[in-house]
């Protein structure tokens, strides 16, 4: 037995059209072009914060134990995401 679906509304296809426009002119600007001069630019910012990075020989990082159960959350990051829960 085949479910039957309902055919869509007059809006509901416009709206998929509209994504769907949008979609292929987001596609049409990813060029090979495009990607290199988004790697340089994120390579620059990466050269113009190295003075920010924390240095990490000394911590050890890690997000599974052993047994590939996720680690618990610093402090830090609860604080985080309990101030955004609030929010």
């Amino acid at each position: 037995m085949k479910n039957k679906l309902a055919k869509e509304t007059e809006r509901t296809v416009r709206a998929r059209n509209k994504l769907k426009k949008r979609l292929g002119i987001l596609d049409e600007k990813v060029t090979e072009g495009a990607l290199e001069k988004k790697t340089d630019e994120i390579h620059r910012w990466i050269s113009r914060h190295a003075n920010d990075r924390v240095v990490l020989k000394k911590k050890s990082i890690s997000l599974f134990d052993s047994n590939k159960n996720a680690a618990k959350m610093s402090s830090k990051v609860q604080k985080m995401a309990d101030a955004m829960t609030e929010e």
